[in-house]
């Protein structure tokens, strides 16, 4: 008699664990999503020739965004978001690194750095790069993810185009009562 309630008590606990790990895995699983975002004019920028070469400068621009076709994470939408970029511009070419933060429709934020690279012709600018959330706060708090944008933009606007995937974690669950 105990070797049968020790087999289905084994049996129940192999069971409880693999719908646990399955419930885990499918509660962490990588959410792929797109974007797509309109700009306006910067709102700060500062332009400093390096002085090695003509065309040779360091570039700060602070510029706010609004998402056109929002992305939705942790059940809210996209609404708007801030890029702060850091340019080193020689030429028609640069590299560029710098920060977004995506506001929420609830007011949750997600934090972002980014990498690229851009190319200016004509008044014309175009990047490409690679990004990875750095992190959240409300419901997005300990965000991850990462993926790829272009945009393309003159010195009066400018459009992002975002891809990627993202995992948040579950909600902690509620504590028992004593």
């Amino acid at each position: 008699m105990n070797q049968i309630v020790t087999g289905i008590f084994t049996r129940r606990a192999m069971l409880a664990f693999t719908l646990l790990t399955i419930t885990a895995t499918i509660a962490t699983a990588q959410t792929k999503f797109t974007g797509d975002g309109k700009c306006g004019k910067s709102d700060q920028q500062q332009s400093v020739d390096v002085g090695d070469r003509a065309g040779h400068a360091l570039v700060i621009v602070k510029i706010s965004c609004t998402w056109t076709t929002p992305f939705e994470m942790a059940g809210l939408k996209s609404k708007d978001y801030v890029a702060t970029v850091s340019s080193d511009v020689s030429g028609e070419k640069g590299q560029d690194r710098g920060y977004v933060v995506v506001t929420m429709d609830n007011g949750d934020k997600a934090f972002i750095r980014f990498t690229g690279s851009v190319t200016t012709k004509d008044g014309t600018s175009t990047g490409v790069g690679t990004w990875s959330y750095a992190g959240g706060n409300g419901k997005l708090k300990g965000l991850t993810g990462k993926g790829t944008y272009t945009s393309t933009g003159n010195a009066d606007s400018g459009q992002d185009h975002v891809e990627g995937e993202y995992t948040v974690p579950p909600p902690p669950a509620p504590k028992a009562k004593k």
